[in-house]
């Protein structure tokens, strides 16, 4: 009842519980982990070979730069928690 007052779905109409629910934003299901893996040298080549080339000036290439490098980061660290055996 307490979802349904701030206007979210309750366990009964989504048939899955808060902890679940939970479960599933924090460790996403990912139907191929392989993807993960090849992402991160396609990755790598953007940094390397594409924002180099970025019109817009250094702080594009920085903030580019840094927004890969961390999407690399969060692909490691998910595929690390994958192959420990605490994901799906």
């Amino acid at each position: 009842m307490e979802a349904e007052a701030f206007g979210g779905p309750s366990a009964s109409t989504t048939g899955k519980s808060l902890d679940e629910i939970l479960a599933e934003f924090v460790m996403p299901e990912i139907p191929e982990p392989a993807i993960l893996r090849r992402s991160v040298p396609i990755l790598h080549h953007f940094i390397r070979e594409v924002v180099p080339d970025l019109d817009g000036g250094e702080p594009l290439r920085a903030l580019a730069r840094t927004l890969m490098e961390d999407e690399i980061e969060r692909h490691r660290e998910l595929l690390g928690r994958l192959q420990g055996g605490t994901g799906i």
